[in-house]
């Protein structure tokens, strides 16, 4: 038993966190159906007993040996050059950020732009038209992130003024979703991955917009400023589905739609100003 707790084997250590995760999923799929019955409830209650122990278990075993573990991570970060510079340096985070920024706004253009030809909807063509406009600024960044600083400032111009262009595609699928009463549908449990994907991007990108105010390069902010742009657009996008697939006509969902829209397109448009005006500044 004292092994258990102070010295576990490393093979328990992975057992306890294997099960953790596959009772843990079986669980909630499971609350997806009626488990109240026999003998199905006996596999239920067994998933649940099993899900808590082991996850007990597996935060157990995260905090007594997190000292460990930090060091071990460290050490293996220490010995490769591309991940000890991305852990201490938040520039080079930031912009290498930007590539899988850029691989996700190419994937969102192409499948608003399926959707927007199959149930012919204009709403999902802006939304193509946003994303396609947005894979060009991280382009932008991408192709250009290793320029110096002089012309940093003049790529962070272009992309003040592409964000500008982007917001009429953002302001068309806003106001053809409040028009229309369009908005997002997930199946099942995936509006509960997209929310906590657009919770994350918002957070992180606010983080990243407080931490970039001390960077040299031009590039870094303008990709701060543009994922906050993008995480604002996410939050829209979720509130639609919320209300959409929960709201069962009990409140008014254009009236929440417009008034979240129109402070999306807002913050959007300020940005895109600020970026220009100060980009001008800097390269004039």
């Amino acid at each position: 038993m004292k092994r258990i707790f102070k010295n576990p084997p490393v093979w328990l250590i992975i057992l306890s966190y294997a099960l953790a995760l596959l009772s843990a999923t079986g669980s909630l799929v499971i609350l997806l159906f009626d488990y109240s019955k026999m003998p199905f409830a006996i596999v239920a209650y067994t998933l649940f007993g099993l899900a808590g122990v082991s996850l007990g278990y597996s935060v157990y075993t995260i905090v007594r040996f997190a000292p460990k573990i930090k060091s071990f991570v460290i050490k293996q970060i220490e010995k490769s050059a591309f991940a000890k510079r991305y852990v201490k340096d938040f520039g080079y985070r930031a912009l290498f950020g930007s590539v899988i920024s850029l691989s996700f706004s190419v994937l969102f253009g192409i499948f608003n732009g399926v959707m927007g030809i199959l149930s012919r909807s204009v709403w999902y063509g802006s939304l193509s038209l946003y994303y396609i406009l947005m894979s060009l600024i991280y382009a932008s960044i991408v192709l250009n992130r290793k320029r110096d600083i002089e012309a940093g400032h003049k790529i962070y111009l272009r992309c003040g003024i592409l964000l500008a262009i982007l917001n009429t595609a953002l302001s068309a699928a806003i106001a053809q979703m409040i028009f229309e009463g369009k908005g997002f549908m997930y199946a099942g449990l995936m509006i509960y991955a997209f929310a906590a994907f657009a919770f994350y991007k918002i957070t992180m990108a606010i983080i990243q917009l407080v931490r970039a105010r001390h960077a040299e390069n031009p590039l870094v902010h303008a990709v701060a400023f543009i994922n906050l742009s993008s995480g604002a657009v996410s939050i829209l996008a979720l509130q639609t589905a919320l209300l959409s697939t929960f709201s069962k006509g009990e409140v008014n969902i254009s009236t929440f739609n417009t008034l979240t829209g129109t402070a999306v397109s807002l913050l959007s448009i300020g940005i895109s100003i600020f970026m220009i005006i100060k980009g001008r500044k800097k390269t004039n």
